[in-house]
């Protein structure tokens, strides 16, 4: 009967242990998988800093001395010959678009069964910008009449600088129409697919446009 009751209690101890082990199992905190939203933000922040469309905007500046001195920029099919007078081809090169370093998790949006996912754009802005300092002489067209100076090439470079500056202050978002925002969806389309995150539509909304 010792026996039996020894190797009874080796038994209830093995028991014993065994229910113990599986409750911590069960205990035990799960490996959290990474949510797909982190993953496609990593990716995006990884393997991009910026979304830019290339603008380039052409403007005759001219000067006009029967005009009080006054800057503008004009169609040259409207000038009348003045006293004094100056007409500047001006190009500007605007880099326009999505500093990605703007985007936070809650401007990644999945949908409930995981087939879509919406990135929320921040506001747009001018990520660099120039304008052609060395125009040609042959370019310029000047006239000075009478007792008037000539047009000095500081004055050539002022009305220039006062092109670029104008040009800058207008609509970006109106002169990218949608390619800037096209631009964004091909380039997060193209990161969420070598991710190996596998149909999933990508989309892009304007983040004041999400409701």
């Amino acid at each position: 009967m010792k026996v039996l009751h020894i190797i009874i209690y080796i038994g209830l101890i093995i028991l014993v242990n065994f229910a113990s082990s599986c409750e911590n199992k069960d205990q035990s905190t799960p490996i959290d998988n990474p949510k797909i939203e982190s993953v496609i933000l990593s990716g995006i922040k990884q393997k991009a800093d910026l979304v830019t469309t290339e603008i380039t905007v052409r403007k005759l500046a001219i000067y006009d001395s029967s005009k009080h001195e006054r800057f503008q920029l004009t169609n040259p099919a409207t000038w009348k010959y003045g006293e004094r007078k100056c007409i500047i081809p001006v190009e500007v090169t605007i880099k326009y678009g999505y500093d990605l370093r703007d985007i936070s998790m809650d401007d990644v949006k999945l949908n409930d069964d995981s087939t879509a996912v919406v990135i929320l754009l921040p506001k747009p802005k001018i990520i660099d910008s120039g304008y052609n300092a060395k125009v040609g002489e042959t370019e310029i067209v000047k006239m000075s009449s009478g007792l008037r100076d000539k047009i000095s090439h500081e004055e050539v470079d002022e009305l220039t600088q006062k092109a670029y500056r104008s040009v800058l202050e207008q609509d970006m978002e109106k002169l990218a129409d949608s390619d800037i925002q096209n631009n964004a969806k091909t380039l997060f389309a193209s990161i969420v697919k070598s991710l190996d995150l596998k149909n999933i539509d990508v989309m892009v909304c304007n983040k004041e446009d999400w409701k």
